[in-house]
């Protein structure tokens, strides 16, 4: 089986746990559900990735000549897919190679309320010890559980933050909230009203080539994507 393959195989048995998580939470219902997160024992999963050209909520070479900003939500659905399946295979193709630098972006309480803002800090006070991707991976594959900030604190220590007293000093003082809200402001501004969206761009004869691609499309879009800016650039 090929790296791909592995990555693949992965990640689509970690979208049939997280499945099999909905319909439970359907099954046993609002009230169990509510009485297992208070006695701090929600059926979650430990599943992350570590990144080593990770710096805060980017990923990749700066000076990479295709730039991906993604918009999404905690909450959202599609964007756990994105992140659990496709995410991966644009990191090994693309971002660990140069080729792409990848910025993670939330969309604040526009969408789903105050939850997904308040793990776009937590996040953002995970990326201080270089743990954001980590953590984002762990909100995802623990959909479709409420979280808080205590859980949103434990999945930080098993994302591998060391520091916990500076994570929740972070989170306390409201450290990254204007930015979790200027992440929001930005992407209306974008003009992007559903998530996943990802604004992609580089340049070409001095000038900005943007194109957004909104919606959770396979690795094969944005491949082909990828493949015609290096081909108009010369690079491919």
């Amino acid at each position: 089986m090929s790296k791909r393959q592995e990555v693949r195989e992965r990640h689509r048995k970690q979208k049939q746990q997280r499945r099999m998580m909905t319909i439970g939470a359907i099954i046993i219902g609002a009230g169990l559900i509510t009485a297992a997160l208070i006695m701090g024992q929600p059926p979650t999963s430990n599943d992350y990735r570590s990144r080593e050209m990770a710096q805060g909520n980017t990923m990749g070479d700066p000076e990479a000549p295709i730039k991906i900003v993604e918009y999404a939500d905690y909450k959202c659905g599609h964007c756990a897919d994105f992140a659990l399946e496709t995410e991966p295979l644009l990191e090994e193709e693309y971002v660990n190679t140069g080729i792409v630098h990848f910025t993670y972006r939330s969309v604040g309480e526009m969408l789903s309320g105050a939850q997904p803002r308040l793990a776009a800090e937590a996040s953002y006070c995970a990326g201080d010890q270089n743990k954001f991707f980590e953590l984002h991976d762990l909100i995802y594959a623990n959909q479709p559980l409420t979280f808080n900030k205590v859980q949103l604190e434990k999945w930080a220590k098993t994302a591998g933050v060391k520091d916990m007293d500076q994570y929740k000093a972070c989170m306390d003082n409201g450290t990254y909230y204007d930015r979790a809200i200027q992440d929001e402001i930005d992407a209306k501004a974008e003009g992007i009203s559903g998530t996943p969206a990802f604004i992609i761009t580089y340049i070409l004869d001095g000038e900005e080539v943007k194109q957004l691609l909104p919606g959770n499309y396979p690795f094969a879009s944005f491949e082909q994507i990828i493949t015609d800016g290096l081909q108009a650039m010369g690079l491919n």
